[in-house]
């Protein structure tokens, strides 16, 4: 089941919800509106409508209107990717904030720190807005009417956002800037490493002292950095790693391809006899599908002799071609979920490449010191 939805497109770029997005806010609208905040006085200036009712229907419209911010400052970056021509696929937003899936960025420091402090000037600017529209509205209503202390929490939060959006940690802002920094003085990989080793000092700090105060959402925030630390500097080493090898370089060309109407239990038996995992699923040199160790494990025992591999292939195929760069396979492979890639050139299919060729291809190239 997929766990977002689209809800439109801004800039041609599709913005989806992730479900704990919505739980969020019925969070924050109810932290908002339980909070001991002076929102009223004896006037409302909603006529006969109860306090109550105008509380939370100012705490709800809070929540959803902070994290629209949330959406303006991930668009941030955005806007200045699109600028540069970097391909922005989707803005998803999440419990924790939003995530912009992009193109690789390219390692041009420059770009990289425009790109990145883009998302918490955002914030700044709406933060400072706010603040501005809640002292005009003190001024002209009083500080504790609903309309100043809703623009002046919403101010507030915002700066916070941008705030913690710079600690100079992986997976924020701030570690990218970092990284930006240390890239324009030495080697982009060295850089990543000194970034992600100073995101994990920050967390380990971060963890100490939510231990000391026992504020458990540090610790998850201390977690939160340190495990994004570590897998930035893993997916960087790996892109470095493989950068220039093509796929046709790894891939195994002596396809092993087998018929639609093969049995589960002849395929079990291939599998066991020639060590492989899933074959391609061809008729008349066509490629229709992929069978998996995956796909024969759903099928019950003593139905394996009776049911077909066209019966059980994944159909919806994540192809590649044989002079893309390796990196794109390892990309591929991660966000679509799958361990194996059929090669395809000019509508043939001339091999297949596996997480284990990927693998296989860093570990020898990491002892090539390439």
């Amino acid at each position: 089941m997929n766990s977002s939805f689209q809800i439109g497109k801004i800039m041609g770029i599709p913005i989806r919800l992730h479900w704990t997005f919505l739980f969020i806010i019925l969070v924050v609208a109810w932290s908002f509106g339980s909070s001991s905040l002076p929102w009223f006085g004896n006037t409302y200036g909603f006529g006969n409508v109860e306090p109550l009712s105008v509380r939370w229907i100012f705490s709800i419209a809070f929540a959803i209107l902070l994290f629209i911010c949330v959406g303006l400052h991930e668009l941030g970056h955005s806007f200045v990717a699109k600028k540069q021509g970097v391909e922005i696929k989707s803005i998803t937003l999440y419990f924790f904030g939003g995530v912009a899936a992009m193109d690789e960025i390219p390692r041009d420091s420059k770009l990289e720190l425009r790109m990145a402090f883009a998302g918490p000037l955002t914030s700044g600017i709406i933060g400072l807005v706010s603040l501005l529209i809640a002292v005009l509205s003190s001024s002209m209503f009083g500080p504790r009417q609903p309309f100043t202390i809703f623009f002046w929490t919403l101010g507030w939060m915002n700066l916070i956002l941008m705030i913690f959006n710079l600690i100079p940690a992986f997976p924020m802002d701030g570690g990218r800037v970092l990284r930006a920094w240390f890239a324009s003085r030495m080697p982009y990989a060295k850089a990543t490493r000194k970034a992600a080793e100073i995101g994990r000092m920050f967390a380990i700090l971060m963890f100490f002292l939510g231990l000391f105060t026992l504020n458990f959402f540090m610790l998850f925030i201390a977690f939160f950095v340190y495990m994004g630390a570590s897998e930035e500097e893993k997916a960087t080493t790996i892109n470095i790693t493989l950068e220039g090898i093509k796929v046709r370089q790894i891939m195994s060309s002596d396809v092993r391809t087998i018929d639609p109407a093969m049995t589960l239990k002849e395929i079990k038996d291939l599998m066991f006899h020639e060590k492989h995992r899933g074959y391609p699923v061809v008729e008349g040199g066509e490629l229709l599908g992929i069978v998996t160790i995956t796909d024969l494990q759903k099928v019950p025992e003593e139905k394996r002799d009776i049911t077909r591999a066209g019966d059980v292939m994944a159909r919806k195929l994540y192809v590649i071609a044989p002079e893309e760069e390796a990196s794109v396979a390892m990309k591929m492979m991660n966000e679509s979920a799958v361990r194996r890639l059929p090669v395809m050139d000019a509508g043939r299919l001339v091999g297949i490449v596996s997480r284990e060729d990927l693998v296989r291809a860093i570990e020898l190239c990491s002892e090539q010191g390439l």
